[in-house]
C-alpha cells in the first residue's frame, strides 16, 4: 500500500483559528466525542454526509460559489445549506483539522456514468489517524461515501444499503468503487499527490460558471437516507428505498421549493435564473 507523504507542503493549510466547532456540529446533527479517533472520524462523516446535502442550487441562483472558509461556513452552517465537492468536502476538511486530523485533500477523475474521458475534477479528502490512511468523501452525490473507508484494495464496506470497495489500478492509481444497482460500477480515480484547498479555484470557477460543465446545466440535490437515497435532477425527485424506487415530479418552481424543503430541508426563496 502506498504511504502517503506528510511533508509541510502537503499539509490542508491551516484551520482558521475562530472556527466554531460547536456550531458545526450543531449543523450536523453530531454530539459526539471531538478527538482525532476513527470512531470520531466515522461519526462526523456520518453525520456531516446524512444532513449537509449535496446541491448546486446557487449556481442556478445566479450566485458565485466562494471557496474562503468564512462563506463557506456562513453558507452551509449559518444559512442551512449544503453545496458541491469543493464546498462540503472544503468545510468537512477545515473541521476536522480544526479537531486535530491529519488532512490532505487529494483530486479524482469520475468515472461513473461517464461515456467519455474527463478532466480530473472531484475532490475528496484523505485522514490519517494513528498512522493508517482512509478516504472520506462528504460530497460526491451520485453515491456518497456515509463513513470514511480505509486505503485497502479489496475489501468489501457494507454502509447501510450501499457497498463500496477500492481497486488499485496502477502502482499510483486508486478507483472507488459502488453497486449501486447490483454489479460493480466505478465511481473515480484518484492518486495520492496532495492539494491544497487552494488549488480548487479554478476547478470551481470552470464547474460553477463554464456553460459545458454538468453543474450549470442541471439543479441537482442528493442526501442519502437510512433507506436508500433521494435525488433529484431539475424538478424530478427520485426516492430510492431498498428495491423500489419513487418518482415525483415538481409542475412548478414553488411546487419545487416546497419539494426542497421537504425532502433536503433547503430553504430557497430567491427566483432561479436558469
Amino acid at each position: 500500500m502506498d504511504s502517503p507523504s506528510h511533508g509541510p507542503s502537503n499539509q490542508l493549510r491551516a484551520a482558521p483559528l475562530d472556527f466554531d466547532l460547536a456550531a458545526y456540529c450543531k449543523r450536523i446533527n453530531y454530539s459526539g466525542a471531538l478527538d482525532a479517533s476513527i470512531a470520531s472520524l466515522k461519526g462526523l462523516h456520518s453525520a456531516h454526509v446524512h444532513n449537509v446535502p449535496f446541491e448546486n442550487l446557487d449556481i442556478h441562483l445566479g450566485k458565485s460559489l466562494s471557496l474562503r472558509p468564512e462563506d463557506m461556513f456562513a453558507k452551509i452552517v449559518g444559512r442551512k445549506r449544503g453545496g458541491y465537492c469543493y464546498e462540503i468536502n472544503s468545510l468537512f476538511a477545515i473541521a476536522l483539522t480544526a479537531i486535530g486530523f491529519q488532512v490532505q485533500c487529494l483530486l479524482a477523475r469520475v468515472l461513473f456514468n461517464m461515456t467519455a474521458v474527463y478532466p480530473r475534477s472531484h475532490q475528496l479528502l484523505l485522514v490519517t489517524v494513528d498512522g493508517e490512511p482512509w478516504v472520506a468523501d462528504v460530497g460526491f452525490g451520485s453515491c456518497c461515501l456515509r463513513e470514511p473507508i480505509r486505503l485497502v484494495p479489496g475489501v468489501v464496506n457494507e454502509q447501510g444499503p450501499d457497498s463500496f470497495r477500492l481497486r488499485k489500478e496502477s502502482d499510483s492509481t486508486y478507483v472507488l468503487e459502488a453497486m449501486p444497482v447490483g454489479r460493480w460500477q466505478d465511481l473515480y480515480a484518484f492518486t495520492l499527490e496532495p492539494y491544497l484547498l487552494v488549488d480548487f479555484e479554478p476547478y470551481n470557477y470552470y464547474n460553477s460558471t463554464s456553460p459545458h460543465a454538468k453543474w450549470t446545466q442541471q439543479k441537482v440535490c442528493t442526501l442519502p437516507t437510512p433507506e436508500g437515497r433521494i435525488v433529484a435532477v431539475d424538478r424530478e425527485f427520485k426516492i430510492h428505498r431498498a428495491g423500489s424506487t419513487q418518482v415525483i415530479r415538481a409542475e412548478s418552481d414553488e411546487e419545487y421549493r416546497l419539494m426542497l424543503s421537504r425532502y433536503f430541508r433547503l430553504e430557497i426563496a430567491d427566483p432561479f435564473i436558469r
